[in-house]
């Protein structure tokens, strides 16, 4: 790239893995949001505390956003930043014994989310006239999906509803709106983990694929053509969110989806780079 096309000193290359590698770094920050959300719903929704059993369960949201971005950064080593001749047997295995380990803790987070939206199952109709009628029975109230705050005789009257319903184990109040809120904002929750799953394991396969040199023209089509549905699935959770106002779920939806083209371009120069090696009657990439 010549001089000219430059900008402040750095070629589109540069500005280009600048844009991605800042992604990152605002997924990041996410991870710490989530982690504060998850720590503060806690005291309501585990009062006994939380053990190592309940962990996935308590922290699910961190937990998968945690593990995602580690296996993020081992895709960017393994389709990017680390060429094929220096990646060693023993790099090899670390980056695939941690991916391996990012996925366990992503599987479980998955669970975790449906084992949320399971417990909105629990909740039951409840006869109050108003959230006054149910301080020293609820001891908070849902402000949100996984936000709640503590139902006070001070602050009560500010807790607006026509229908209540209750969650005798966690002694939580819901009005009937908030709680098909929950619904679906844990439906979506459960839905976008899954989706996630399905990607990360079709593009593992893209990637052994390629590290084998066994990627058909045909093969990597059809994994185009399913990444392709399973990113639009994943776009609609991104724009239902946004419908319900879940602005943090929104943002970070985006930035996932985003960062994970990134990596789909990363195998796509990783595919060319080896065709051009390998030359046009022996490759087996597009």
């Amino acid at each position: 790239m010549s001089k000219d096309t430059t900008l402040l000193g750095l070629d589109k290359n540069s500005w280009f893995q600048l844009f991605k590698y800042a992604l990152y770094v605002f997924i990041a920050v996410d991870v710490v949001l989530f982690f504060l959300a998850d720590y503060k719903a806690t005291s309501h929704t585990f009062r006994d505390g939380v053990s190592w059993a309940q962990l996935t369960d308590a922290y699910a949201t961190t937990i998968d956003s945690a593990a995602w971005l580690v296996l993020l950064l081992m895709f960017e080593l393994e389709t990017y930043v680390i060429p094929d001749e220096k990646m060693g047997i023993k790099t090899r295995w670390v980056i695939n014994i941690v991916g391996a380990a990012c996925f366990v803790l992503i599987v479980k987070a998955f669970l975790g989310y449906c084992d949320k939206y399971i417990v909105l199952g629990a909740y039951s109709a409840a006869s109050f006239d108003t959230a006054c009628n149910a301080v020293g029975i609820a001891q908070s109230y849902a402000l949100e999906f996984d936000e709640y705050l503590k139902l006070t005789a001070a602050n009560c009257a500010a807790v607006h509803g026509n229908d209540w319903y209750l969650h005798e184990s966690n002694s939580i109040l819901a009005s009937a709106e908030m709680l098909e809120r929950m619904k679906a904002l844990g439906l979506t929750d459960v839905v976008n983990a899954g989706t996630w799953l399905l990607v990360v394991i079709v593009l593992q396969i893209d990637v052994l694929l390629q590290i084998h040199g066994s990627l058909s023209e045909k093969l990597y089509r059809y994994t185009i053509y399913i990444k392709a549905l399973l990113y639009l699935v994943l776009f609609m959770a991104a724009v239902y969110w946004g419908y319900l106002s879940a602005l943090l779920d929104f943002w970070d939806a985006l930035l996932w989806i985003i960062a994970f083209f990134f990596i789909e371009l990363n195998l796509f120069q990783w595919n060319e780079e080896t065709r051009a090696a390998t030359g046009p009657k022996e490759s087996k990439v597009p």
